[in-house]
């Protein structure tokens, strides 16, 4: 089986075991062989982007942070991992990405890494790195725990880097929320609306045609259909011409 082959057998066997899960298949070199779905997603990459790279071309260090040493822990827990056929999870890790939107710029991301070596027929093929986003305070302290109680530990400045990280992960993942909470209500006042002006225009057309709701509707409807304008638009017109806007 050639090597490639080798690398999309193995990646749809963990997809199907672990589906949803972040994981990227490096081989020997590491060069990346497969990326997942939700790796591709939370590293901001376009469908079938990542495979053919490098890992540390496609995930350089950020040169705009002097505390950045991603690459330098991820570089050391790969080589360990080969070296000893055993997984190793890493403590919490900030790693900033490349932002697709603007050249030059990282967007700041926190990670729970694990690497595990990929050995076929007794033969090491390349890892499996596997990663949980970090994007609540809450959740960092709690993995933090957990590795100190493992023995890992952290300078201050060591976590105020990291949590800065976070802030800025949490505050984007509000502004997101607001956005769309804004454009809920935006679209529920749209729907209030139309709802009012429709019901303005049937009460019109039943007034005027002695007909009931249910008619004065269908009456509605075949207008939108002969006209090829939407029920709520005909509505409207009805209203501004029995009420024209001052």
């Amino acid at each position: 089986m050639d090597s490639q082959r080798r690398f999309d057998v193995i990646a749809r066997d963990m997809a199907q075991s672990a589906p949803g899960v972040s994981l990227l298949l490096l081989d020997c070199d590491l060069r990346i062989r497969a990326a997942s779905v939700a790796y591709e997603r939370v590293t901001l990459r376009e469908p079938g982007e990542l495979p053919g790279q490098l890992l540390f071309d496609a995930f350089p260090d950020n040169p705009r942070d002097p505390q950045a040493n991603g690459t330098a822990n991820l570089a050391a827990s790969l080589e360990t991992v080969m070296r000893d056929l055993r997984p190793h999870q890493m403590r919490i890790q900030r790693y900033d990405v490349p932002d697709p939107v603007a050249p030059d710029q990282f967007v700041p991301q926190v990670w729970s890494p694990t690497n595990t070596p990929l050995v076929d027929h007794g033969e090491l093929v390349g890892v499996a790195h596997c990663v949980e986003e970090i994007s609540e305070s809450g959740q960092m302290l709690a993995e933090m725990t957990r590795a100190a109680g493992q023995g890992a530990s952290w300078t201050p400045t060591e976590v105020l880097h990291t949590l800065e990280a976070i802030k800025t992960v949490e505050s984007a993942r509000h502004h997101e929320r607001l956005q769309a909470l804004v454009a809920e209500n935006e679209q529920l006042r749209r729907a209030v609306e139309t709802r009012d002006v429709i019901g303005q225009a049937k009460g019109m057309l039943m007034e005027r045609f002695d007909i009931d709701a249910g008619a004065a509707f269908e009456l509605l409807v075949k207008l939108s259909q002969d006209t090829n304008a939407r029920v709520e638009q005909i509505s409207l017109k009805l209203v501004e011409l029995d009420h024209p806007p001052s």
